[in-house]
C-alpha cells in the first residue's frame, strides 16, 4: 500500500517577520559599508582628477617658466588701475574672461579644444559678459559647451550645462583655482589683481615667489552647485568669487549665498564629500582637508607668499 506523503510545512507568520526583520538588519549593517566604499572611491577619483590638472598646471610652468594665469584678460575695472597690463581704453576682444584651465588644455591633450576655443583671437568670454559677440562664432560656441571628465568630480551633482549666463550655455566645472585669501572686505581689484594666492587676473606667478612652500600652498580645490548664480563654476570662464577662482576667506564649505560675499557669491571652497574637500598643492600633492581645519591654517594654506587675512 501507498504511505501517505508527509505534509508538506510551510513558514509560519511569526517565523517570515523574523526572516524579514534579520534582512533588514543584514541589509542596514550592509548600506553604511557599501555607500562608504562608493564615496571612498568618488573621492579617489576627485583626488585622481586633481592630481591630473596640477601636473598640467605644472607642465605649463616647465614650458612657460610660470603659471598660468587665473583668468587670461582684464575686466572694466582695470581701466581704473594704475597697471600696465590694463591700460584703459582696451576693447572689449581684449578683455578676455577665459580661465586659467582655457590655458593648460594642451598639457591636458586636449590641443583641437583649445584651437577650436581661439582665446588669442577676438577673445572669450569678454570683459563682464556684457559683450557675447564671441558667442556668434560657432567653434567657440560648441567649445565652451564641451565636458571634461577631468574637470567633473566623481561626487559633483551639478548639471553638466549652465545657462547662468543665458544667452551662453556652457559646461560647468567641479574645480577652481586658488586666489589667495583675501575676499571680504577688500577692494574688488585687489582681490582680482593684487591677491595672495596662486591665481589671479592676468599676471602669472613664478614658483620662486611660492616663499610659502610649493607643499604648503594651494593650487586648486573643489566647489558646489556650478550651474547656480550663487555658485556659478563654468570652467571656460573666470571670474572672482565665483567660476573658477575661489579663495579662502569665508570657511571651507560655506553655503552658496551665505557668509561674507559680494553680490551673494561668497567665494568659498566646497564639495560633496563628507567632512571636508580635495585640494591640490604647488608641489603636485593632492590632500583632504577636513571641514574643522583652524581657520587661520586654511587662509594660511592658499597663500603663497604669507600676508593672510
Amino acid at each position: 500500500m501507498k504511505q501517505p506523503q508527509a505534509l508538506r510545512r510551510g513558514f509560519t507568520l511569526v517565523e517570515l517577520l523574523v526572516s524579514i526583520a534579520i534582512i533588514g538588519v543584514l541589509v542596514g549593517l550592509l548600506l553604511p559599508a557599501v555607500q562608504a566604499a562608493r564615496e571612498a572611491a568618488r573621492r579617489n577619483g576627485c583626488s585622481s582628477n586633481q592630481k591630473q590638472l596640477t601636473l598640467s598646471v605644472l607642465n605649463y610652468e616647465q614650458t612657460h617658466r610660470r603659471l598660468p594665469p587665473g583668468r587670461v584678460g582684464c575686466d572694466d575695472t582695470g581701466d581704473t588701475l594704475q597697471i600696465d597690463v590694463c591700460p584703459a581704453g582696451l576693447a572689449a576682444d581684449e578683455k578676455t574672461a577665459a580661465s586659467g584651465f582655457v590655458s593648460i588644455l594642451p598639457q591636458l591633450e586636449q590641443q583641437a579644444l583649445y584651437d577650436q576655443l581661439s582665446v588669442e583671437v577676438g577673445g572669450l568670454w569678454n570683459r563682464n559678459v556684457d559683450d557675447l559677440s564671441w558667442y556668434a562664432d560657432k567653434d567657440k560656441c560648441m567649445g565652451v559647451k564641451q565636458h571634461l571628465e577631468v574637470l567633473r568630480c566623481p561626487s559633483d551633482n551639478s548639471e553638466l550645462l549652465s545657462d547662468v549666463y543665458d544667452p551662453v550655455i556652457a559646461a560647468t566645472g567641479s574645480y577652481a583655482f586658488s586666489q589667495g585669501s583675501l575676499g571680504a572686505y577688500q577692494p574688488l581689484e585687489v582681490v582680482k589683481y593684487d591677491n595672495n594666492g596662486a591665481f589671479v587676473y592676468v599676471h602669472q606667478r613664478k614658483l620662486r615667489q611660492f616663499t610659502d612652500g610649493t607643499s604648503s600652498s594651494f593650487l586648486l580645490g573643489e566647489v558646489v552647485l556650478a550651474d547656480t548664480w550663487e555658485s556659478s563654476n563654468t570652467w571656460t570662464y573666470a571670474l572672482a568669487f565665483a567660476d573658477c577662482l575661489r579663495t579662502t576667506s569665508n570657511p571651507l564649505n560655506t553655503r552658496p549665498g551665505a557668509g561674507y560675499h559680494y553680490d551673494r557669491q561668497n567665494g568659498a571652497f566646497g564639495s560633496n564629500h563628507p567632512g571636508g574637500a580635495v585640494f591640490a598643492f604647488g608641489d603636485g600633492h593632492v590632500e583632504f582637508v577636513e571641514d574643522e581645519i583652524d581657520k587661520h591654517t586654511y587662509r594660511g594654506m592658499s597663500t603663497i607668499a604669507g600676508e593672510e587675512f
